[in-house]
């Protein structure tokens, strides 16, 4: 993480939430291991998935 880019650490948490729920972690198993409420863990997971499905359509409009 750099100062150039403030939103880096809540992305990569955001990034690590989606990823420990993709891997069968209940919500409260996440919230316990990131030291987060769950309701923050389920938003910030929402929030990477959102990101990525931005990232695909970017992608997307650029192979047409």
């Amino acid at each position: 993480m750099t100062d150039d880019d403030p939103d880096a650490h809540d992305r990569e948490i955001q990034d690590l939430a989606a990823d420990m729920r993709q891997r069968g972690r209940s919500w409260a198993d996440i919230a316990y291991e990131l030291a987060l409420p769950q309701a923050t863990v389920k938003r910030a997971a929402e929030q990477a998935h959102q990101r990525a499905a931005e990232r695909a359509a970017r992608t997307q409009i650029a192979l047409f």
